[in-house]
């Protein structure tokens, strides 16, 4: 297997590669629970096809099938296979009043079903201490909302159906426009325009980056995020 880099900073040159690269893994994989690897690796993991100046956080001991390869595509990338992960910019952060949107289209059905979405209130993303709340929805037409701290996920919102989010074709293609807003008194989590959950403040982390969230063996097309404040 070709050795990767631990960590590589935004801005640091990397291995010419083909257009459409990909970070190879053996299948099925768990990653090592050494700290002295993981804490390089997946928090900083960086190549080809991911866009200027994002970086993705693998997680840890994420069991999955195929290898992970980014593509970009018009302004967005695709992703497809591989571990869950987050991807995000260190500069995209908000605290206060605002939104953070995206669009995913998920151009295949994913046996097991698997989910994909957005993260908000992100800190120490490059350590063993990360935490973040996130709004994730998956074929079937339900959404999930909780947090993670450290190694551990607390369910705030298990998985409910709603009519707003498009359920699977026969092909297992869905689209759909996913927005967080945060405000004052509460987070709203909003499909394709319609409201289908909200939470008082303060019940998920809202202060800190945002980004996507894609689980594993997947394969979407996702936009990086937009706030507005």
């Amino acid at each position: 297997m070709t050795a990767v880099p631990h960590a590589l900073a935004i801005g640091q040159s990397v291995p010419a590669a083909p257009a459409a690269a990909s970070v190879v893994a053996p299948k099925p994989i768990v990653w090592s629970r050494d700290p002295k690897v993981d804490s390089a690796f997946i928090a900083n993991y960086s190549a080809p096809g991911i866009p200027a100046g994002y970086r993705l956080r693998i997680d840890p001991q994420t069991r999955y099938t195929t290898s992970l390869r980014y593509t970009r595509n018009a302004g967005a990338v695709l992703v497809k296979g591989g571990p869950g992960h987050i991807m995000y910019s260190p500069t995209d952060t908000a605290s206060g009043s605002y939104s953070v949107t995206t669009t995913v289209s998920q151009r295949a059905r994913s046996k097991p079903k698997d989910a994909y979405g957005l993260f908000v209130g992100g800190r120490s993303l490059t350590t063993s201490k990360q935490t973040y709340g996130y709004f994730l929805i998956r074929e079937g037409g339900e959404y999930l909302v909780k947090v993670r701290d450290a190694d551990s996920m607390r369910v705030i919102i298990d998985w409910t159906r709603h009519r707003a989010i498009p359920m699977d074709t026969a092909r297992g293609a869905i689209t759909a426009s996913l927005a967080i807003l945060v405000a004052p008194d509460s987070t709203r989590f909003v499909v394709n325009g319609q409201q289908v959950a909200s939470l008082p403040a303060g019940v998920i982390p809202s202060s800190g980056i945002a980004g996507v969230r894609v689980n594993k063996d997947l394969q979407v097309r996702v936009a990086p995020v937009r706030i507005a404040r």
